[in-house]
């Protein structure tokens, strides 16, 4: 695991987010090397996330989100990784696991 993947997942794992699994698309992608998924019960813990992540991220001024007024998914784009922390009945609807079942899975 990079620093700054670990620095991601500690972020996360801060707000007590639940289910974090990160996908190595190291192999795949030209454009990222890792996606996050984690899973929020409230939408005031979505949004907590995007500050959790921009805090643990000082160096990274353009860091873009997408979600941020709904609070239900967002997408935190730190140029090699993708982070979606989705509400927790999103997360169940969309299933976008499903999507990476090729993907190999990093430990924490």
């Amino acid at each position: 695991m990079t620093e700054k993947l670990k620095r991601v997942y500690e972020a996360l794992n801060a707000l007590k987010l639940k289910d974090i699994i990160i996908y190595d698309f190291t192999e795949f992608s030209p454009f990222f090397d890792f996606q996050v998924i984690a899973t929020a019960t409230s939408e005031r813990q979505v949004h907590a996330a995007i500050d959790h992540v921009k805090q643990a991220f000082p160096e990274i001024t353009t860091m873009h989100v997408e979600g941020a007024l709904e609070n239900r998914w967002v997408l935190i784009d730190l140029e090699d990784i993708i982070v979606h922390v989705m509400h927790k009945e999103d997360r169940e609807y969309y299933q976008i696991e499903k999507l990476f079942f090729e993907r190999k899975q990093v430990g924490v």
